[in-house]
């Protein structure tokens, strides 16, 4: 009997029925006092034992009456209860130290990103970043090259996840902006970021990353793409892939990279984003997917880019209809005027 309450301990359902059996054995004809005296006993101490299951360590298992198996029993079973409540304790503090440190690494993160979005007379921005996981992978940056004036957005999606992708994504980002003052095109920047990521030496993380710049005289974008998904780009109604590609930052000593230069209209509407928003899963394990983004996009009007951002995630939750995302999501929208 001791046997079977110490495995079923480890079970709510299971420890509940466990004391439900011990408390429903009676006497038996061929039981002694003895026996059922013992039987009572346990059934005593089961019972107490049940408030373990809804974690209730704070407590001395007694039985009405004293008895010598039984009360050794009951002395092994309070000090391992004993010991589980230091181990909990402890637990309890490293984990209330590491939802500190998180909680502190995730406003740190906010703080790097943009705390105002770029301001022209014919670009509208919008962008937003859900993290999976406490901290992000996932990562945005907006600034202005200050002797020709350009624009220019990025949008970064850093290997793996939590604090290990958060820290990757800050010394991305700052090795991004220790560039900026050199206002080299997407595609030379792009390059220039895989020889700094690679020097760094830290094999198996690397970016996915589109970086654009705008001209807002001529309406230009120029971008260039690390392995993010296609940018989407919605004119007049209609929907296209952006056909731009290129390896991942940091995996390799020299990449080159290559560049789309798009004369832009008023109305264009592009789209960048992260895989995590169409990698999100439904309960079924149907992704949500490229074709259903382009879809939303292109059958439903909007007045601005951060209508067009909210809307978005809004259907991916609806699609998804949980909690938790299996991945960051980081959507970009720009409008032009």
């Amino acid at each position: 009997m001791l046997l079977q309450l110490a495995n079923v301990l480890g079970s709510g359902d299971g420890a509940r029925a466990f004391a439900r059996d011990a408390i429903s054995v009676g006497p038996t004809p061929l039981a002694s006092a003895a026996d059922q005296k013992v039987r009572s006993l346990i059934r005593d101490a089961a019972d107490q034992l049940c408030r373990v299951v809804d974690g209730n360590l704070d407590f001395v298992v007694q039985v009405s009456e004293s008895d010598d198996d039984v009360d050794k029993l009951l002395l092994l079973v309070n000090f391992v209860l004993a010991s589980a409540r230091r181990s909990f304790n402890e637990l309890s503090e490293v984990h209330r130290r590491v939802q500190e440190d998180l909680l502190a690494a995730c406003k740190l993160q906010e703080k790097l990103l943009p705390e105002k979005l770029p301001r022209a007379r014919n670009l509208r921005v919008a962008a937003k970043c859900i993290p999976a996981r406490t901290v992000s992978g996932d990562f945005y940056d907006f600034f202005r090259y200050q002797r020709s004036g350009h624009c220019v957005g990025l949008l970064a999606d850093v290997s793996g996840k939590g604090a290990a992708a958060a820290i990757y994504a800050a010394l991305a980002s700052g090795v991004v902006r220790s560039l900026a003052d050199n206002e080299m095109p997407p595609a030379a920047m792009l390059s220039h970021l895989n020889s700094r990521l690679f020097a760094r030496g830290l094999e198996g993380n690397f970016v996915a990353q589109a970086y654009f710049t705008w001209d807002d005289d001529t309406r230009t974008l120029e971008l260039s793409n690390s392995g993010l998904p296609e940018p989407l780009l919605l004119r007049k109604g209609v929907v296209q892939t952006l056909p731009i590609h290129g390896l991942p930052l940091g995996l390799f000593f020299e990449a080159n990279y290559e560049a789309l230069r798009i004369q832009c209209e008023p109305g264009d509407t592009f789209v960048f984003y992260t895989d995590g928003v169409v990698d999100q899963l439904d309960r079924d394990g149907n992704e949500f997917g490229g074709s259903q983004l382009a879809e939303i996009i292109s059958n439903t009007p909007f007045r601005n880019p951060a209508d067009t951002v909210e809307f978005l995630f809004a259907q991916v939750s609806k699609h998804c209809q949980c909690e938790n995302n299996i991945d960051d999501q980081t959507v970009i929208v720009l409008q032009v005027e």
